[in-house]
Order: structure tokens, then C-alpha cells, then sequence
């Protein structure tokens, strides 16, 4: 394999996109907790339910971060993975 700058400044910008997308979700999941709680304390105090809605909005926020942080950590697992491979591959030692 050829290691020319252009390919390894391709390597190189793909994995600062790769952080910054896994940055986003990260920034999803902090952010839905807030707007879901954010919204049932708003309808909390619309509504005078006081600490009710507020808890189901940090509970169904809570819910969908885990499942946003759940997708980041498969998708990481597997390019853990892939590059163990790909290591092996090139003849590199094995851990």
C-alpha cells in the first residue's frame, strides 16, 4: 500500500468527520434530555401538574439519549473492530 500525503490527508479528514459525528450525537443526547425535560416543565407549569410532566419529559428525554448513545457505541464497536482487522490484515501483531 502507497502512503502518499494525499491518502494519508484522507485518512486524516475522514477521522475528524468521524469525531465530529460522533460529537453530534453525543450533543443529541445531552440536547433531547434537555428539550423533553425543558417541555414538561413548561406544560408543568401551564398546567399546574407541578413535578409530574417534568419527569415524564427527563424520563422519555433519558430514553432517547440512551438509545442515541446505544447506535454511537455499536457503530464505534464495529470501527474497533474493522481496524483490528484490517491491522491483522497488513500483518501487524496482533494484541
Amino acid at each position: 500500500m502507497v502512503d502518499d500525503p494525499a491518502s494519508r490527508r484522507h485518512r486524516r479528514i475522514s477521522s475528524i468527520a468521524q469525531a465530529y459525528r460522533d460529537s453530534h450525537e453525543v450533543m443529541s443526547a445531552a440536547l433531547s434530555v434537555a428539550i423533553f425535560a425543558g417541555g414538561g416543565y413548561w406544560l408543568d407549569s401551564k398546567y399546574g401538574y407541578k413535578p409530574l410532566l417534568t419527569i415524564c419529559g427527563l424520563l422519555i428525554g433519558c430514553v432517547f439519549a440512551i438509545e442515541s448513545l446505544r447506535r454511537l457505541l455499536v457503530r464505534l464497536d464495529k470501527r474497533t473492530q474493522r481496524q483490528k482487522e484490517s491491522l491483522s490484515i497488513k500483518g501487524a501483531p496482533k494484541e
